[in-house]
């Protein structure tokens, strides 16, 4: 993780709502800022408990993300969903200047699924400038009344209300956008809850057969396959990289019961959870 202190940095979290309150509301700004960086700082790699996204003004640098690496530029804005493993990182010679807002809430996953298709973090926006001022308005405001949370928020739904805008207007967003892609998103941003398949069908308002034919077709696998798969891959991740126990890895990827985790995950690995953890460890101790 980098450390190198930024050339400017302003910034704001919100201290008013508590995180319970935060994670139950319908949408609501967690925090934002605007940050000129200095020549090769990075942030990361690092896990978030809630969405953000990073408005470029000038300056080039890097994003990666799910084992991709993202060259991003001035007027891009790159979005990092909530739970993802990031690191993105300022050019040496031409540093990122950006303005960002973090949010969550029980909306907030499918305003992300608006705005990303085909696993694509990185969108081309007109001008970045713009969602700065924004972002300032929110931080020049007193942050200590009701009133002032209001104006926030709106000021946040104005925000993203534009963003949408901007992405609808790409004819390419738009034939990108399946019902397998869409299904696919979901999965990728709900995969720590205890989602079933009809949840997702029910979200996408289609009934659960023609979902799996759709998804079959497209990714050659069923959703469910698609869905545990995915559920393995992050708890692997977690297993190989945190000390969180057994039980708190299960949670993390929609398991209450962490003996059933433990079941389906050795299904899928031929290990335990704890076997395959060892094994992690010393590989990267003899690296």
């Amino acid at each position: 993780m980098g450390f190198n202190m930024s050339k400017f940095l302003l910034n704001y979290t919100d201290t008013y709502t508590d995180f319970y309150n935060k994670v139950i509301s319908d949408f609501i700004l967690y925090n934002c800022g605007v940050e000129y960086c200095n020549p090769g700082w990075s942030y990361g790699p690092k896990r978030r408990e809630y969405h953000f996204i990073h408005f470029v003004k000038e300056g080039k640098g890097t994003l990666t993300i799910e084992g991709h690496t993202f060259h991003i530029h001035k007027n891009q804005c790159f979005i990092v969903p909530a739970c993802e493993v990031s690191l993105y990182a300022a050019d040496k010679k031409d540093p990122c200047k950006y303005s960002w807002i973090g949010f969550l809430g029980i909306e907030s996953s499918r305003y992300v699924q608006q705005l990303i298709s085909n696993n694509n973090f990185v969108i081309d926006i007109k001008d970045a400038v713009l969602y700065e001022q924004q972002i300032r308005k929110i931080i020049s405001l007193k942050h200590d009344s009701l009133s002032s949370a209001l104006k926030m928020t709106g000021i946040t739904y104005e925000i993203f209300g534009s963003l949408i805008d901007e992405v609808n207007d790409t004819e390419e967003v738009k034939t990108t956008n399946s019902l397998a892609t869409r299904a696919k998103r979901y999965m990728d941003l709900n995969y720590y809850d205890a989602i079933k398949i009809k949840d997702i069908a029910n979200f996408l308002n289609v009934n659960v057969n023609c979902l799996s034919s759709a998804f079959k077709e497209e990714f050659n696998l069923s959703p469910k396959q698609y869905l545990m798969k995915l559920k393995i891959r992050k708890a692997k991740k977690l297993l190989s990289t945190t000390n969180n126990t057994i039980t708190v890895v299960a949670n993390s990827v929609g398991f209450n019961d962490s003996l059933a985790f433990s079941k389906v995950f050795k299904q899928y690995t031929q290990s335990s959870p704890s076997s395959y953890r060892k094994q992690a460890t010393e590989t990267h101790l003899s690296n």
